[in-house]
């Protein structure tokens, strides 16, 4: 079975795809444009995590990726051992439970089996008491077998109390926060400020959602509330949107990744010579099937490390000059 691992490192996508064999570990890593394929062979006795640590330092994995593996091989070592100790509950409660059984039913049958002989010995009713408390005692024997049985093997009803408990405190700590209007120059002065709180390794991008919209459970307590309208950002360029143009960043990463790889094979910027606006040749990009389809914004590259932007370069001008 393979177990695919994914990490978004800002303008880089880490990817790990692991399967585990008798003989040998199967690894294809990409990060980014580079692609690294292995099979490390199953010669020592080590661990998983032993035998991955070796590659994760020659191919230069990130910190992110390698916490997430070492979390799911821990995992996986508490799953298994998880169920070894319930097999082994499992055998001893059988264990012991066959030896009990076994002893009520007998002494419970002998019981009875000896009250319908004494009896039948005092009333001269022989054998017919004898049988009819020697069934009755296999009867209730076998009614104290059923009820340890269904008291031991059955799975109690998990208590959700807790759950509930600490659902409820997750929700209430979210709406601790009040309700706030805050500008977009706010919001990018908060996320500047949580990136810069971030560990090493980690990116602002963990606070985009998969629309793009921002987490702002995240940013509340440096905002000191939940703003009342929605911010998106690109995770390409971090650029940053209100509502009414929540379409652009999910087309502007859609159009960075293109730029960046047409860059890296061609060695020069997909737009047309001599365009003073530098606006990025859809067309090139259709035909070489760098981009399936062509984006509703135009978008144009900047002077920074072939980013783009979806301001028109007199607009960003003036914008710059006003500032």
């Amino acid at each position: 079975m393979r177990h695919k691992f994914t990490k978004y490192l800002g303008r880089v996508t880490d990817n790990l795809e692991l399967g585990f064999e008798d003989k040998f570990i199967y690894v294809h890593y990409t990060k980014g444009k580079t692609e690294k394929t292995a099979c490390i062979l199953k010669n020592n006795d080590k661990t998983k995590s032993e035998y991955l640590e070796s590659f994760f330092e020659e191919n230069k994995v990130s910190e992110d990726m390698k916490k997430e593996v070492r979390k799911f091989l821990n995992n996986e070592k508490n799953f298994n051992d998880q169920h070894w100790n319930e097999f082994s509950n499992f055998l001893m409660k059988t264990l012991s439970l066959n030896m009990v059984f076994g002893l009520t039913i007998a002494l419970t049958v002998f019981g009875f089996y000896k009250l319908g002989s004494f009896l039948d010995a005092q009333y001269d009713f022989k054998p017919w008491l004898t049988l009819i408390f020697t069934f009755i005692g296999i009867a209730i024997g076998g009614l104290t077998g059923y009820v340890m049985v269904h008291k031991y093997f059955n799975k109690p009803v998990q208590d959700t109390s807790q759950k509930d408990y600490d659902l409820q405190r997750e929700q209430n700590e979210a709406t601790d926060y009040p309700i706030i209007d805050v500008t977009i120059d706010q919001v990018r002065k908060a996320v500047r400020q949580f990136s810069d709180n971030l560990p090493k390794g980690v990116y602002r991008t963990i606070i985009v959602k998969d629309d793009n919209s921002i987490d702002f459970k995240q940013l509340a307590n440096i905002l000191g509330g939940i703003p009342s309208k929605m911010y998106f950002m690109s995770k390409e360029t971090y650029d940053l949107f209100e509502e009414k143009d929540k379409k652009i960043p999910a087309e502007m990463d859609k159009v960075q990744k293109a730029v960046d790889l047409f860059v890296k094979e061609r060695k020069e910027y997909p737009m047309l010579r001599f365009d003073p606006n530098r606006r990025v040749n859809y067309y090139q990009l259709l035909q070489e099937k760098y981009l399936k389809s062509a984006p509703e914004t135009q978008f144009y590259i900047t002077e920074l490390d072939g980013l783009i932007t979806h301001i028109k370069p007199e607009k960003r001008k003036m914008e710059n000059s006003s500032r």
